[in-house]
């Protein structure tokens, strides 16, 4: 028997009075461990879920799965989508189709380590984003924009953020 479709406008309602009331409830810490399979192809545990990595092969890989950096790139369309979907039926609008075109541009010399005054990452990022609706366009405009501002992942690359860590070198 199939499980019944959960209602978003419900859940979203229900978490932003939860997280209203107890803000210490709306803490997320997602977590993720990956590991090296072989070549440059590498597999990430996400919850239940894994996610395959590898490059192509004029890059050395074998391209069994996207590199790395388009994962970014599909990690910021899919939360912008996904984002949208669930405000635009809380808010009550009519969705239907979505779809984002993601981007980006980087100089490989950053990565390479030739040059220092290069960054590694990307030098810039374009999306295009495409919704369906016969609702009106400037309150799906207007919500669009406040979407994409609120998107963890576009946050997330756009907002300094400290990253810390340690290295761990065991001898074979």
């Amino acid at each position: 028997m199939p499980k019944n479709k959960p209602d978003i406008k419900e859940i979203v309602s229900r978490r932003i009075e939860l997280f209203k009331r107890k803000p210490e409830s709306a803490i997320y810490r997602p977590h993720v461990s990956s590991r090296h399979i072989k070549n440059l192809y590498t597999e990430t545990k996400v919850r239940d879920h894994i996610v395959k990595a590898d490059y192509a092969e004029p890059a050395g890989g074998d391209n069994r799965a996207p590199n790395p950096i388009e994962l970014l790139l599909a990690a910021f369309a899919a939360c912008i989508e996904s984002a949208f979907y669930e405000f635009a039926l809380c808010e009550g609008f009519t969705v239907n189709g979505l779809s984002v075109d993601v981007e980006g541009t980087l100089d490989l010399r950053g990565l390479f380590m030739i040059d220092e005054s290069i960054p590694a990452g990307f030098t810039n990022l374009k999306y295009s984003f495409m919704v369906e609706s016969p609702d009106h366009e400037d309150k799906l405009r207007d919500l669009a924009e406040r979407v994409i501002f609120h998107c963890p992942v576009v946050d997330s690359l756009v907002r300094r953020v400290p990253v810390a860590g340690e290295i761990t070198i065991r001898k074979q």
